[in-house]
């Protein structure tokens, strides 16, 4: 059946702590470094299983304890650099590889070491700006090329310097604002875009402006959850918008449960965030409690999500191993698309009775878009085991 918009939860995280670095690749959601429950600087590292709903630890991160880092991910492998150890800023980029276990450091950004910067993967390049450094916040951005390990510098984005900012690559543009800069929390946003290598200036955040949270991007929309209000202190709830780049808008969803958190992660696996971490201001505590919210790829609101489930459609055995996926479902249906969890387009399937040939498909998370006479009627997430 179609999910519901409400949060859950989802589990525990290891080990309470803020600043984790965390993301999503091949169906499992990672974990690295941050600071711990004890005020430690840490180079842990954690895979979690949805399917099985457990942590395993991994091998440390090779770059050294450290927080206040930062990490992405682009066509299957994850960076993840900068940040601050106990004696030094850090200008360094590394990336993992899922299939070996492995982290490779690559180049060094020549720019300066920071904490709290931006980071987005679009195009083949990974691009990194603001954040603070020894002599403190900063506006510059810098374009790392995947292809030749190589960095270069690119104009200011034009707006005040600052650090912890809220950012995400949508298809070919990435975004990033918000953030603490001086006394001042900011509600403006910046879309670099990567066909005109220009910046431009975009409608202000409608909420409350806002620094150290978590954002992510899904299905060609974005998403920033929780973090501090325009008084560097907790909100009243963990409030989650999501940012359409069609017609540069922001929609409210429903918030985190409890108060808002400062520096927490979140990683999305199968259209599922998973929002974990950060520091609690109102109690001082570091909770490890998880939660996660099924997002709605169509974008559309909750009304509508509700009209949607009124279809009663349900594929089955789910998870599956076999040939086929046998369905019910109160109205006909023509056909499913299929998405993989990296948001590959896996083909048009045409039912065949009350059943749809899967034998293609590999293991892993895949996303059903079902159809009716050329019109999308839901979706549902399918496990090929």
């Amino acid at each position: 059946m179609l999910s519901a918009q409400s949060w859950m939860t989802a589990g525990t995280i290891p080990s309470g702590r803020h600043h984790p670095v965390t993301f999503a690749l091949n169906g499992y959601g990672y974990m690295a470094t941050g600071t711990n429950g004890f005020g430690a600087l840490t180079d842990d590292f954690y895979r979690y299983d949805p399917v099985a709903n457990v942590w395993a630890t991994l091998p440390d991160f090779p770059g050294g304890a450290r927080s206040f880092s930062i990490g992405t991910t682009y066509e299957g492998l994850a960076y993840m650099g900068f940040g601050v150890s106990s004696s030094q800023y850090f200008d360094d980029l590394w990336v993992f590889d899922p299939q070996t276990g492995q982290w490779t450091e690559l180049a060094s950004c020549p720019g300066s070491a920071r904490r709290h910067p931006s980071l987005m993967a679009a195009d083949g390049k990974i691009y990194m700006g603001l954040g603070n450094d020894n002599g403190g916040d900063l506006k510059d951005f810098w374009v790392y090329d995947i292809q030749t390990d190589t960095w270069s510098q690119l104009p200011d984005i034009p707006a005040s310097s600052r650090h912890h900012p809220f950012q995400f690559a949508i298809g070919k543009d990435v975004f990033s604002g918000m953030g603490h800069g001086g006394n001042v929390i900011y509600d403006d946003w910046y879309k670099w875009d990567t066909l005109t290598n220009n910046w431009a200036t975009m409608a202000n955040f409608p909420g409350e402006a806002r620094v150290a949270g978590t954002q992510f991007s899904n299905q060609g929309f974005g998403y920033v959850l929780s973090g501090d209000g325009d008084n560097h202190s907790f909100m009243t709830t963990g409030e989650m918008w999501r940012y359409n780049p069609a017609n540069d808008t922001w929609t409210q969803l429903p918030s985190h449960p409890g108060r808002s958190l400062w520096a927490p992660g979140s990683f999305v696996i199968s259209d599922t965030v998973y929002f974990m971490g950060g520091f609690n201001r109102q109690f001082s505590s570091y909770p490890n409690t998880m939660y996660k919210f099924h997002l709605n790829p169509l974008g559309i609101g909750n009304e509508e999500q509700q009209a949607l489930e009124a279809f009663s459609f349900d594929f089955y055995p789910n998870p599956n191993s076999g040939s086929y996926l046998e369905y019910q479902s109160k109205k006909d249906i023509d056909e499913v698309e299929i998405i993989d969890a990296q948001g590959k387009f896996m083909g048009t399937y045409p039912t065949n009775g009350s059943r749809i040939d899967i034998s293609n498909l590999a293991s892993g998370f895949y996303q059903l878009r079902i159809y009716r006479k050329g019109e999308i009627l839901g979706q549902q997430k399918l496990i090929r085991k």
